[in-house]
C-alpha cells in the first residue's frame, strides 16, 4: 500500500516547525543574555525582507 503524500508533508513540516521553535528559544536566550540576536533572527525568517 503506498502511503498517503500528505503524510510525508505533514512530517517535513511539523521537522521544520521545531527547528523554527528552538531557534526562537536560541534567540530569547541570547535576548536575555544581552547578545546579539542577529544571525539567528536572519535564521529564523523564512524569506528576506
Amino acid at each position: 500500500m503506498v502511503p498517503d503524500p500528505w503524510l510525508s508533508t505533514y512530517d517535513s513540516t511539523c521537522h521544520i516547525a521545531q527547528e523554527i521553535a528552538e531557534k526562537i528559544q536560541q534567540r530569547n536566550q541570547c535576548e536575555r543574555n544581552g547578545e546579539s540576536t542577529t544571525k539567528l533572527t536572519v535564521a529564523i525568517q523564512p524569506f528576506p525582507s
